[in-house]
């Protein structure tokens, strides 16, 4: 497979390949392990949702019989159908580090496969049970997750794991901006206090921002709480003064 894409032609397609395709403006994908004849076995949501325009709702296919409205789970289609109209892809494994790096999330891995017999075992095991893979899960059990346990029998989504990422990134930024103001705020208007303030944060921030927020809350809590028995003493203080003696 090429550096940049994972692109591949029907024809080239060897039974037990781990394949995708791109879905809307190629924000995410979906997978499924090849099986001769035309046929792919592949993982959908297990919980059934009504499309917003009823209209819209495509009819069986008169080539497999695979139908979207009630087929679920672990399901067995035409390639057509697995594509959906869209353009064909293979999962590449055993990819080099500085290879991995430069691909797209979702389409390659590190890790080596099974043979295709393995594989195939795996998905058409799948496929015939009851409980099939369970439910389908986003980010914790989804398409990807199935397609890379029949390659390899393990549990993982190179996506999911890219969007937890992604998200924690992006929190992580959220976190080092409000802090900068929050610093920027204490050492105008409470200098005394910055540097201790900024030491508590540099440490605070590779902790869950969840904890941060609790940590600084208590922080703020304690401050408030001393303030508020230091103006207790000076109150005991001066009404000490004013006792006759």
């Amino acid at each position: 497979m090429g550096l940049i894409s994972n692109k591949i032609h029907k024809s080239k397609l060897q039974p037990g390949d781990h394949i995708y395709s791109f879905r809307k403006w190629k924000s995410y994908s979906h997978h499924g392990i090849f099986m001769e004849p035309d046929k792919v076995i592949h993982y959908t949501k297990t919980r059934k949702e009504e499309p917003a325009n009823k209209l819209r709702r495509r009819p069986a296919c008169k080539t497999c019989g695979f139908d979207r409205k009630v087929h679920r789970g672990v399901v067995i289609s035409c390639l057509d159908c697995f594509l959906s109209g869209y353009e064909l892809y293979r999962f590449d494994y055993q990819v080099p580090y500085h290879h991995f790096l430069f691909k797209r999330s979702g389409t390659c891995s590190t890790g080596s496969c099974d043979d295709p017999a393995a594989v195939l075992n795996r998905a058409t095991a799948l496929l015939n049970s009851q409980d099939g893979f369970g439910d389908y899960n986003l980010l914790e059990n989804n398409c990807e997750c199935f397609a890379i346990y029949c390659k390899t029998g393990k549990h993982m989504s190179e996506q999911a794991c890219s969007a937890k990422l992604t998200i924690r990134t992006v929190a992580q930024a959220i976190l080092d901006q409000s802090s900068g103001r929050l610093l920027e705020d204490v050492r105008v208007h409470d200098p005394d206090n910055y540097m201790e303030l900024k030491e508590k944060i540099d440490r605070l921030i590779p902790l869950p921002i969840n904890e941060i927020i609790a940590i600084l809350g208590k922080l703020n809590t304690n401050e408030e709480e001393e303030e508020s028995k230091t103006m207790k003493e000076k109150k005991q203080d001066v009404l000490s003064s004013d006792t006759p003696k």
